[in-house]
């Protein structure tokens, strides 16, 4: 592997550490209606501000052994797992995409997809402050940036949209609105390959919900967070999706 090759691999590794450490914030504050801006970050705790030192992405969790320096409260394990899973994720675009557009709109989207996830699970909201822009961002990137024809991406997103609308209307309880906006954005990114993530999150999302049903942790009526398994679908998608369409169709 060319020295150069490498700097970039390491430069995606330490921009996805220091974004994830970022989304943390988003994903901690958006929920709770607080500024993503300021303050600047505190134990939830003590209150005490995190000195810079002690906010460095998983090298201070490892260093205080996941507890504050202040109170000794113990910190969330999500913390690195997000900023590990940025990093991954970052690494993976530059990978498939090299450095063009398509790498843009991956970074972006992987985000989109780990501050959406992390939030549904612990609040079971998509919050409307995250679907709304990143919709824009997607149908501008995929159009006018990555070169997709520029109807496609509108096309998708638009159409996932409404199939899961259909699906929130005979199923509230299954579906939530939050899962339909969220699939409005999926498509603004995924353009054709939405269909691959779409059915790739309900084929994860069935086979948990049967998983949970037989060890009997969960009623059949009983809600699961969708929109994680939409993430997986939409993450595989990005990567793999193109191949996964001509898989299928090479059968016909």
């Amino acid at each position: 592997m060319a020295a150069s090759n490498i700097v970039l691999y390491l430069s995606f590794a330490i921009a996805g550490l220091i974004i994830g450490s970022f989304l943390n914030v988003v994903i901690y504050r958006i929920p709770r209606k607080l500024s993503i801006v300021r303050p600047s970050s505190s134990c939830p705790e003590c209150k005490e501000k995190i000195k810079l030192y002690d906010n460095i992405p998983v090298l201070s969790f490892i260093i205080l052994r996941g507890r504050c320096r202040n109170c000794g409260a113990s910190i969330s394990i999500k913390y690195p797992i997000v900023e590990l899973s940025t990093a991954v994720l970052y690494l993976l675009n530059y990978y498939f995409f090299g450095i063009s557009f398509m790498t843009l709109l991956g970074v972006i989207f992987v985000s989109i997809l780990i501050i959406v996830t992390m939030i549904d699970i612990d609040f079971r909201i998509i919050p409307n402050v995250i679907i709304l822009p990143a919709l824009i961002i997607g149908l501008g990137i995929s159009t006018f940036l990555v070169g997709d024809i520029w109807w496609r991406p509108l096309a998708f997103s638009a159409g996932a949209f409404i199939f899961m609308l259909i699906i929130h209307l005979i199923y509230p309880r299954g579906m939530g609105l939050g899962d339909v906006k969220y699939s409005a954005v999926l498509g603004a990114f995924l353009s054709q390959k939405v269909v691959v993530g779409l059915f790739l999150g309900f084929l994860f999302g069935s086979i948990y919900g049967l998983i949970m049903i037989i060890i009997k942790k969960r009623k059949l009526k009983t809600a699961i967070p969708f929109g994680p398994f939409l993430s997986f679908g939409s993450l595989l998608a990005l990567f793999w999706g193109n191949f996964i369409l001509k898989w299928y169709l090479s059968f016909f």
